[in-house]
């Protein structure tokens, strides 16, 4: 504190060894993982396999999503937009045919690693400039003779942005390896089959996604604005055991605002309340999207709502575990062409992505398929596989759903259809 120029606190000896102590005490550390070290050691592990298959030598996993699945490893803060001086160079390493990993990031994070990862060998940079970090990674790399053969990175990922990513590009090439080459959608794909213990987190999130949106509901009244929905929205979660998500958990007035933030606007009656939020427990994600109506709700609205509704059940009746995008997209074409709605124009986008693991900015996965364009599609479900379904008839309907060996469940417990609130 400064009055008039003069320090008003000034510290004692007392005062440092105080801070001191309470940092020493940061060494005493409980670790704190979502999941069994095991389960980590198995992705890991069948990571590895896919490298092989794939003909890589080494694998630089710097997607937040790749290192937390792997290790545990998660920031809120991974540089995306840092400045120059602060270059975002963390990375996990694997090794075809080693049964150990490497973590290397900056010393600011040492105690994140210890507390909340399963990494044992993990190297840290004092320096946090991209010359001299880059240089620590691939130093250490080639002490342990890991600099050879072809590598690959995520090309793909935000992580690291473009400069940094051609930087560490050229300086493996420097030291000698092979190629480097795009290893995105492998990284992607080995993590499409969710463990039971993920499925677990996703049907948690289902249950808190839910609250959420019911949260929301007993607010509704004329007057209140966009914001003050997503406050409840994110209120009944959070409550119900739910975390922020990576993409914002929209709420809007607005039928083509689907992809806006929740504003200043005002509810009246006769609007439309869609809601697009995902639930989220240790950063599984599950999606459902959900339309109400402020007063008596329109009759052709109500049967529209009823033929997005539908889909549902043809989704889960044909979509199972080697089951085809291709098929999944020409029964739902063939549903909905029945139902008069298909080639109308009322349609937004209608199909599912891939659901799971998601950090901050997105929350939107690899596989995806689009009913009507992907009729001659041969990619096929994987069980235990998650994706959202987007049965947008004119209003928002989603749900997320889980591919099983006989068939796939929806996770929301809640109604399909638009919900009509009288004020």
């Amino acid at each position: 504190m400064v009055k008039g120029g003069e320090v008003m606190v000034r510290l004692s000896a007392g005062d440092i060894d105080f801070a001191l102590a309470e940092l020493a005490g940061l060494s005493e550390v409980r670790r704190e993982l979502p999941f069994p070290v095991e389960e980590y050691e198995r992705r890991q592990a069948l990571t590895r396999e896919r490298m092989v298959e794939a003909g890589l030598d080494l694998l630089v996993v710097s997607s937040p999503e790749g290192i937390a699945w792997l290790c545990g490893h998660a920031l809120r803060w991974n540089k995306g937009q840092s400045p120059t001086a602060w270059p975002a160079l963390q990375c996990l390493v694997l090794r075809a045919g080693q049964e150990r990993s490497i973590l290397f990031e900056t010393a600011e994070h040492e105690h994140m690693i210890r507390a909340y990862s399963m990494v044992e060998d993990f190297r840290l940079s004092e320096a946090e400039d991209l010359d001299r970090v880059l240089a620590h990674i691939v130093g250490e790399l080639a002490g342990e003779g890991w600099l050879s053969g072809v590598v690959g990175v995520e090309k793909w990922s935000y992580i690291p942005n473009r400069a940094v990513g051609e930087a560490m590009e050229a300086a493996l090439r420097e030291r000698g390896v092979v190629d480097v080459v795009d290893a995105s959608v492998l990284m992607r794909r080995v993590r499409s089959a969710k463990s039971d213990l993920e499925l677990a987190y996703i049907e948690r999130a289902a249950a808190a996604v839910d609250a959420g949106l019911l949260a929301l509901e007993g607010v509704i009244r004329p007057g209140v604005r966009e914001i003050d929905l997503w406050v409840e929205l994110m209120r009944g979660m959070v409550a119900a055991g739910g975390e922020p998500a990576g993409l914002h958990e929209l709420v809007t007035f607005s039928h083509q605002a689907g992809h806006a933030f929740s504003g200043q606007r005002r509810l009246r009656i006769g609007d439309y309340i869609h809601a697009d939020p995902c639930g989220v427990v240790n950063h599984y994600h599950m999606n459902v999207a959900m339309t109400w109506y402020v007063g008596e709700l329109p009759e052709e609205a109500r049967r529209l709502s009823e033929v997005a509704a539908g889909a549902y059940d043809v989704l889960c009746n044909v979509v199972k575990a080697g089951t085809t995008h291709g098929e999944a997209s020409r029964a739902l074409r063939a549903y909905y062409e029945d139902a008069g709605s298909y080639g109308t124009g009322i349609h937004n986008w209608t199909g599912g992505y891939e659901l799971g693991l998601s950090f901050p900015p997105d929350w939107v996965g690899e596989a995806v398929f689009t009913v009507g364009e992907d009729d001659d599609s041969e990619e096929v479900f994987l069980e235990n596989q998650v994706f959202n379904y987007e049965s947008i008839v004119h209003y928002s309907m989603i749900d997320t759903f889980v591919v099983g060996r006989e068939g796939s469940r929806t996770l929301s417990g809640l109604p399909h259809g638009i919900r009509e609130v009288q004020v």
